[in-house]
């Protein structure tokens, strides 16, 4: 399964939990050119810089703000539309960034566990099916001694084309919208005022 197909997924279990989704990113928009993907990613790194995420470890295990922030940021400033995609990253079976099934979804939404954190991963699809992950790789230059990197080089930009690799490690979105992290508790409603799509 492809990330398109995986998205068209995400948004009919969005709708079946009965989780608001504001606007769906299927279908997706003709590709962002070069130009513009530039454009986000100076745009992006700049705007973490300048609320104090400045390496790998103050992005590290903040996927929720800072993906919330750059929803809006990205919009406002840019007019660039995205979509909050919550999942994992998968490499194989016994590696498996923030795993989350519909299942452990269901739970948590019967019984949220507020005072532990979300096992989910947060990012933004971007409307022509592009990927901005501007965590995971920070994450994992904390876990696994990597280095401490500037957060320039810790954003992760995936084209729409791009063929899932599990060697990389790719993305898996199992909802779309902030509806989950407010009814979860993992992000109050004021963070996940939805840019205007």
């Amino acid at each position: 399964m492809n990330y398109k197909d995986r998205c068209i997924n995400a948004v009919k279990k969005t709708k079946e939990f009965g989780l608001e989704i504001d606007q769906s990113p299927i279908p997706f928009s003709k590709p962002i050119s070069n130009s513009k993907r530039q454009k986000i990613l100076f745009n992006s790194a700049w705007a973490l810089e300048s609320i104090g995420y400045l390496t790998s470890f103050d992005l590290a295990q903040k996927c929720i703000p800072v993906h919330l922030m750059l929803n809006q940021f990205l919009k406002k400033e840019l007019g660039v539309v995205s979509y909050i995609t919550i999942g994992d990253r998968f490499w194989s079976n016994s590696e498996i960034y923030c795993e989350m099934s519909y299942e452990n979804i269901q739970k948590e939404l019967n019984t949220p566990q507020i005072n532990s954190p979300l096992n989910a991963h947060i990012w933004l699809t971007l409307s022509d099916g592009s990927i901005l992950d501007c965590t995971s790789e920070a994450h994992l230059d904390v876990l696994e001694n990597r280095g401490i990197h500037a957060t320039n080089q810790c954003l992760t930009y995936i084209e729409a084309n791009s063929k899932q690799n599990v060697l990389s490690g790719y993305h898996r979105p199992y909802l779309f919208g902030s509806d989950f992290l407010i009814k979860t508790g993992a992000a109050p409603a004021v963070l996940c005022k939805p840019a205007n799509l």
